[in-house]
C-alpha cells in the first residue's frame, strides 16, 4: 500500500510541511503590510519641494546642537525614564525657551525673533556625511592658517536610515538619492527624505515642518537673500547679505523719501487695489549715470523693509517669453523684482551676438509679463537704466512703470551729506581721546557719540547733544568737531560743483549735464509738413523722456574717495583736488 510506503508518507509530510511554512509567511507579510498601512505613516519630502532644504537645515541645527551638548556646551540633557525612552509619551504640547549657555555660545536651535527654541532631538545614526562651517578672518592679511578663519565641521545623517525621537516619538528618516539625476544649482544628486512613525502621531509632522522652516528663516533674518533664476524656478544666489542701512544711501534732496513713502504706500493698498479692480501690482524705474547708486539704493530698500531680492538677468540663456512669465509670477514671498540695464538687453536684439547666441526673450513677451492677461500680481518690480531715452516708450508708460526717479550726478548736497555720514562718528571719537579721560568714561561714553550720529534733524540733534553732557566738556568737544567737519564738508561740495561744470564743459554737455541746445535738431527738420502737423519722428522724439545728467562727479566716486582715506578727511578732500588737477594738466612732449 502506498500508504504504508515510509517514503512517500515523509515526503508527503514535507510537502505539507513545507507549503503550511509557505502560507505562514505569506501570511506573516501580509500582516506585516497591514500592520505598517494601518499602524504607521510616511511622509515623503524630495528635494524639488520648498521644505527640503528647511529640512535639511533644521537636521544641521539639530546635529550641531547634539555635539554641543555631548561637549557640555548646552548644559546637561534633562534625564529620561523608560517610559520617555520608549517613545510612549507625547510631549508635542511642551513649550520650550531659551536655556543657559555658556559664554559666547550660540544655542544653533534657536529662533531669534521669538525667543524660543526648536525641540532637540538625538539623531541615531551609522551613516554620516560632514558639513563644514567657515568664517574668514575679518583680515586678509593673515598667513597663518589659524588666523585666516574658523573652522567647524557638523556630522550630519547622510544617505540612508536613521532614528530619532522627536517631542518623545520615534521617527525613521530615510535619505535616498537618484545617482542619475543631478541638480544643476547645487550639483548635488537629487534625494527624497521620507520620515515615517505611528499613524496616531501624523499631527507632528506639520510641526516639525513649522520648526524647519521657522529655523531656516531665522538663518536669514537681518539680512537680504539673492536670487536668480535657475530655469523655471528660483534659486537663492550665495549666502544671505548682511543688509544695508538705508541711511547709508545718500541720493538727491527728497528723491529717497518720495520712492520709499510710494512703496510703503504700495504695500498698505492691497485691499484698495482689489475693491478697485486693478492689480496689484507696481513698477519703479531708476535712471542716470553709472555709479548715481541705483543698484545701492534697491539693496537698501529692500533691506529697509525685510524684502529680498530676485535678480532676473533678461539676456540670460534659456530664458524664453514663457519662462520670464512664469519668474515674474512666481517670485519669493516679500521679494522686490529687479531687471538691470533693461536698456541694453534689446539694444541690437536683432543682431546674434559674436559666438552666435541671441537672446530668447522678446519685447513684446516682457511687455506682456509686466501687464498681460497672464501677468502676475502682488509684486514689485524695479528697473534701471543708464539711458532712458533709448527706452521703447511703451515699456515705460503707466501701468508697466508707474514711478521714475533720475538719480545723478553728485549734488552739492549730497556731497555734504555723504561726508558728514562717513566722518561724523570718526572725528567725535578722536575728539573724545584728546579730552583725556578715564578709561571707563570714554568707553561710557562711545554709545553716546552713535547716538548723536545717527540723529538727522535739528530736534533729534538738539537731544542727542544733551546726552553727551553726562561727560564733561564731551558736548562742547563734539560740537566743535561737527562745525569743523561742516565746514569741510560745504568747501568739498562746492569743488566738486566746480569740477562737474569743468567735466561737462569739456564733454560739450549744458550746465546740468544734458546736451546743449545747440545739438538739437535744425528748425528745417522739425517744421511741420503740409498738413500743419509734426513729423511722426518729432513726435516721437518729444515723448521720450530726456537723458538723466551725466559728465560730472558720481556718488561712486566720492565713495571710493572716502573709503581710500577712511580716518582723514582733509586728505581726502586734498586728494580730490589735486587728482582732478593733474588729469587736466597737458602732457608733456
Amino acid at each position: 500500500m502506498i500508504a504504508d510506503n515510509p517514503i512517500f508518507s515523509g515526503g508527503l509530510g514535507l510537502m505539507v510541511f513545507g507549503g503550511a511554512v509557505a502560507v505562514l509567511r505569506r501570511g506573516v507579510k501580509v500582516a506585516a503590510s497591514t500592520a505598517q498601512r494601518r499602524l504607521l505613516i510616511s511622509l515623503e519630502i524630495p528635494s524639488k519641494d520648498r521644505a527640503h532644504p528647511w529640512f535639511l537645515h533644521w537636521m544641521a541645527a539639530q546635529s550641531r546642537a547634539q555635539s554641543m551638548r555631548e561637549r557640555g556646551l548646552l548644559g546637561k540633557p534633562k534625564k529620561e525614564g523608560l517610559v520617555d525612552f520608549l517613545g510612549l509619551r507625547d510631549r508635542s504640547g511642551e513649550q520650550r525657551h531659551g536655556s543657559s549657555l555658556k559664554g559666547g555660545v550660540d544655542n544653533p536651535l534657536m529662533i531669534a525673533s521669538s525667543g524660543s527654541l526648536v525641540s532637540p532631538v538625538r539623531i541615531l545614526s551609522h551613516e554620516l556625511s560632514v558639513e563644514t562651517n567657515y568664517t574668514p578672518h575679518a583680515s586678509a592679511s593673515k598667513s597663518n592658517d589659524e588666523e585666516r578663519g574658523k573652522a567647524s565641521f557638523s556630522l550630519v545623517p547622510g544617505p540612508g536610515t536613521h532614528w530619532f525621537r522627536y517631542r518623545g516619538v520615534w521617527m525613521r528618516l530615510t535619505r535616498e538619492r537618484d545617482g542619475k539625476m543631478v541638480d544643476l544649482t547645487t550639483g548635488a544628486p537629487w534625494e527624497t527624505v521620507t520620515l515615517t512613525t505611528l499613524f496616531a502621531y501624523a499631527h507632528l509632522f506639520p510641526q516639525m515642518l513649522d520648526e524647519a522652516r521657522q529655523l531656516a528663516l531665522a538663518s536669514t533674518e537681518g539680512k537680504t537673500v539673492i536670487y536668480t533664476s535657475w530655469g523655471p524656478e528660483w534659486r537663492p544666489f550665495g549666502q544671505p547679505r548682511r543688509t544695508r542701512e538705508l541711511g547709508s544711501v545718500v541720493l538727491g534732496r527728497g528723491k529717497k523719501e518720495a520712492i520709499v513713502g510710494d512703496v510703503k504706500r504700495f504695500l498698505e493698498r492691497d485691499r484698495w487695489y482689489a475693491e478697485r479692480g486693478i492689480p496689484y501690482r507696481r513698477g519703479y524705474l531708476l535712471h542716470g549715470a553709472p555709479g548715481s547708486g541705483k543698484s545701492s539704493f534697491i539693496t537698501a530698500l529692500a533691506g529697509h523693509l525685510d524684502f529680498n531680492i530676485c535678480l532676473l538677468n533678461l539676456s540670460e540663456r534659456g530664458l524664453t517669453d514663457d519662462k520670464l512669465n512664469h519668474l515674474l509670477s512666481n517670485a519669493p514671498d516679500r521679494s522686490i523684482l529687479l531687471l538691470e540695464d533693461v536698456d541694453a538687453a534689446f539694444l541690437g536684439r536683432q543682431q546674434a551676438a559674436e559666438d552666435g547666441y541671441q537672446a530668447s526673450v522678446t519685447f513684446s513677451g516682457l511687455l506682456n509679463a509686466l501687464d498681460g492677461v497672464a501677468s502676475g500680481e502682488s509684486r514689485i518690480i524695479f528697473m534701471t537704466t543708464n539711458h532712458i531715452e533709448q527706452l521703447d516708450p511703451a515699456l515705460i508708460r503707466p501701468g508697466r512703470v508707474d514711478m521714475i526717479a533720475e538719480l545723478g550726478d553728485a549734488e552739492e548736497e549730497q556731497v555734504v551729506e555723504l561726508m558728514m555720514r562717513f566722518y561724523r562718528t570718526t572725528m567725535r571719537e578722536m575728539a573724545l581721546k584728546r579730552l583725556e579721560l578715564p578709561h571707563a568714561a570714554i568707553e561710557a561714553a562711545k554709545p553716546l557719540i552713535t547716538q548723536a550720529a545717527e540723529a538727522t534733524d535739528h530736534a533729534s540733534t538738539e537731544i542727542a547733544y544733551k546726552s553727551l553732557e553726562a561727560v564733561a566738556g564731551l558736548r562742547e568737544a563734539v560740537e566743535q568737531t561737527d562745525a569743523q567737519l561742516s565746514q569741510l564738508a560745504n568747501e568739498l561740495g562746492r569743488i566738486v560743483a566746480a569740477e562737474a561744470q569743468q567735466r561737462r564743459a569739456a564733454l560739450g554737455l549744458g550746465p546740468d549735464g544734458r546736451p546743449l541746445a545747440a545739438s538739437a535738431q535744425p528748425a528745417s527738420q522739425s517744421s511741420p509738413d503740409a498738413t500743419g502737423a509734426s513729423s511722426t519722428t518729432d513726435l516721437q522724439r518729444a515723448l521720450r523722456p530726456a537723458p538723466a545728467a551725466s559728465g560730472g562727479v558720481s556718488m561712486a566716486e566720492l565713495q571710493g574717495l572716502f573709503i581710500r582715506f577712511p580716518d582723514d578727511p582733509q586728505a581726502a578732500a586734498k586728494a580730490f583736488v589735486g587728482e582732478n588737477a593733474w588729469r587736466r594738466t597737458p602732457a608733456g612732449p
